[in-house]
């Protein structure tokens, strides 16, 4: 996935776009508690969410364009870039030049095309000798569905209109900015990543691609925290997920709440359709942040206007409380978060489900590989793991998302049937059958 070159091609931008890209004269942070500024919030999402940025769709102009506002405010905050590594981040200055923080990285799209994208990555060294070499991610994702006629994710069926995005995901954004403003002044004994990914709207390749380029041992990573649509607080509640991936999360997240003035709800689930998934499929503790979807989702009218900006400065602290708690003690203790209470996306037409999220950009000849496969779900338990990839399921032959989809369709609960597949772990050719009702008879031959 890796493009070394295209880090540096930022587009160029006019001195009326850096005018309004000047950021608005804000109160200065309090010192002792996170809490966001809503009009920096307000600033960054109609920033990033206005028509002229066309939808930030994955590997677009508009993309590059989200990627160096995001790398210009971890510049001049001070963040340290990641990539490359030589020297370390944490003994270099911050970065000369907005490239500098990107994390290029290319695919081919399921629309037949070769896609260049980039992660933007920031750094906040951590302030204790022995905890600076253990690291918290923090991410939101940049993309989006630009004008809704790529990718087949827009709710309008491929009608072509500007997809602002401000809730999905410029939301998140803006809340991963403030953070990296406050905790560049106000650092924490653990290092911080700060990552702003792009390809998550296309099947999570910025995440994947992240971990995969990713340069320390990803046991160092104690937890990974994920905001994806902050923009619509409702009845004084925030719902928190991932909770099962560790055992010290729920206590964490009670603790968090006699400190706020908010309800915490909270789901143990460490699936789901965003890049939290990726890290959880890598046994990495995540905390999922996100409210409740608006009638706006994935269609135009998910414009800046839209969004409960006293809302998301609400939730802040307590995001800030979570991390700075997972920052002070020792590292977390994984833990699967079992069966997902949750349909994956893009699987409630279908009567029944293998429990796998396929690679939507798969480009693996042989057959259709497993991007991930959710523990405790039908594959999982006939012995199919992330990264294997799929032959034939049911007697069909499966070499694309289409058809497996097609397969998915002719498939009802309660039956039994048959998978062919190679095993990433053996490179061995495998049968199982796979019980889509309860956990499966291992048969192999």
């Amino acid at each position: 996935m890796e493009d070394k070159d295209a880090s540096d091609r930022f587009p160029v931008v006019s001195d009326s776009a850096r005018d309004f890209w000047a950021g608005p004269d804000i109160p200065a942070f309090e010192a002792g508690r996170f809490q966001a500024r809503e009009g920096r919030l307000r600033h960054d999402v109609s920033t990033l969410a206005n028509d002229g940025m066309e939808g930030r769709f994955t590997g677009s102009p508009q993309d590059s364009l989200a990627a160096m506002y995001i790398a210009k405010e971890f510049m001049s905050n001070g963040l340290r870039p990641l990539f490359p590594i030589a020297p370390r981040y944490d003994t270099v200055s911050p970065g000369k030049t907005p490239g500098d923080y990107g994390q290029a990285y290319r695919f081919h799209a399921r629309w037949d095309e070769e896609v260049r994208s980039r992660n933007v990555v920031g750094v906040v060294p951590g302030t204790d000798s022995l905890s600076r070499h253990r690291y918290i991610v923090v991410g939101a994702h940049f993309d989006h569905l630009g004008w809704g006629d790529k990718g087949g994710n827009s709710r309008l069926g491929g009608e072509r209109a500007i997809h602002n995005g401000a809730d999905d995901n410029a939301s998140g954004v803006a809340m991963l900015l403030e953070l990296a403003r406050y905790y560049a002044q106000y650092p924490l004994p653990k290092t911080l990543v700060f990552v702003a990914f792009s390809g998550e709207e296309v099947g999570l390749c910025g995440s994947q691609a992240f971990l995969e380029q990713f340069p320390f041992p990803l046991r160092l990573v104690d937890a990974m925290f994920n905001m994806d649509m902050l923009g619509n607080l409702q009845d004084n509640t925030f719902c928190i997920c991932g909770t099962g991936t560790s055992k010290e999360a729920e206590s964490m997240v009670r603790a968090a709440a006699k400190r706020t003035g908010l309800e915490l709800t909270t789901y143990p689930d460490g699936h789901g359709p965003s890049d939290h998934a990726v890290f959880y499929d890598r046994k990495i503790p995540v905390f999922f942040f996100s409210t409740p979807p608006r009638s706006t989702y994935h269609t135009p009218a998910d414009d800046p206007e839209t969004l409960d900006y006293e809302g998301m400065v609400r939730l802040s602290p307590v995001i800030g409380d979570l991390l700075e708690q997972v920052a002070g003690m020792e590292a977390l203790h994984f833990t699967s978060s079992g069966k997902p209470k949750r349909k994956m996306m893009g699987m409630g037409q279908f009567k029944a489900t293998l429990g796998l999220m396929p690679d939507i950009n798969n480009t693996d000849r042989r057959g259709l590989r497993t991007m991930i496969v959710v523990e405790g779900k039908p594959a999982h338990n006939a012995g199919i793991r992330s990264g294997d990839v799929l032959l034939r399921v049911d007697g069909k032959r499966v070499h694309s998302l289409d058809d497996y989809m097609e397969v998915l369709k002719t498939l009802s609960f309660g039956e039994q049937i048959r998978v062919h597949f190679i095993s990433k772990e053996t490179g061995r050719k495998l049968w199982v059958t796979v019980n889509l009702t309860s956990v499966a008879e291992r048969g192999r031959k």
